[in-house]
């Protein structure tokens, strides 16, 4: 099975992410989950819901609507998954307000620095959370996501091939949601947040593992796109970083990956980068 190739592509919206420098790269393809490959914005929402208020809804119809509609809004906020209990609270609390509308990062950050719980036990406890969902409504579970298409499509025909995905959800829940929606890929090479792991330690993971030189990696978070940069391009660049313009990006985002060197993306161009290292 392929799992890298020589290749260069540019993106519609950016500079080239395949062929970053003008020669040839012999190129991984790496999909961040939750925003890139499946749409999972209504089961954050319900499971967030549930951690922070100790309930069991299994519907957005359960759930105060004004909650879940601020929650939507500033979603893109959430990096680590154990912030989305912060930002629920936040929601419920002032989901009677006039529109508070969008948090800009400053205040964001506000809320998130008065938290006393720790990040790793608030990822836990949405992991716990999504658990008892999981085992009391499977099937309700599963209804609350979408695969991104045409995206998850390709993903399905390219059978021949190795896509590593680059989590911070958990490894169960991944895996569960890519047999639902029909892709067979090896469970190894899911590469997950559980036991907190971050995504700079998986990519040294996978990097050993496949002993590759080259990794071409979409995310729709801007700030998991610098930490892999800080981590891994300094001395020498080894990880092409795109933004996907469809998953849970923020006003500034597209604009803010431009300046900093990151083509963004839509589903068409990563398309077309598949295309160029089939």
């Amino acid at each position: 099975m392929p799992v890298f190739q020589e290749a260069g592509v540019e993106s519609t919206h950016g500079s080239g992410a395949g062929n970053p420098s003008g020669a040839d790269y012999r190129i991984m393809m790496i999909f961040d989950f939750d925003g890139v490959l499946i749409d999972s914005l209504n089961e954050v929402a319900v499971t967030a819901y549930n951690a922070a208020t100790e309930n069991l809804f299994t519907s957005l119809s359960e759930i105060p609507g004004a909650a879940v509609a601020l929650f939507k809004r500033n979603r893109f906020h959430v990096q680590q998954i154990g912030d989305a209990i912060t930002l629920m609270n936040w929601c419920i609390e002032k989901q009677h307000f006039d529109a508070p509308g969008i948090l800009s990062k400053d205040e964001y950050r506000t809320v998130a620095t008065g938290v006393t719980a720790s990040l790793n036990a608030r990822t836990n406890l949405i992991y716990e959370t999504r658990k008892r969902f999981l085992d009391s409504d499977e099937n309700r579970w599963l209804s609350l996501h979408q695969p991104y298409q045409p995206l998850w499509n390709e993903l399905i025909k390219r059978d021949d091939h190795t896509y590593v995905i680059l989590t911070n959800k958990n490894h169960d829940a991944t895996l569960r949601l890519c047999r639902h929606f029909g892709l067979q890929n090896n469970s190894a090479d899911i590469y997950s947040g559980d036991r907190g792991t971050t995504k700079v330690e998986n990519m040294r993971q996978i990097q050993t593992r496949f002993g590759i030189e080259y990794v071409s990696f979409i995310d729709d978070s801007i700030k998991n796109l610098k930490d892999l940069d800080i981590e891994f391009n300094q001395e020498k660049k080894m990880l092409s970083l795109i933004l996907a313009d469809w998953g849970y990006t923020g006003p500034d985002d597209a604009r803010i990956a431009k300046e900093s060197g990151y083509p963004v993306f839509n589903q068409t161009d990563l398309i077309r980068l598949m295309d160029s290292i089939a």
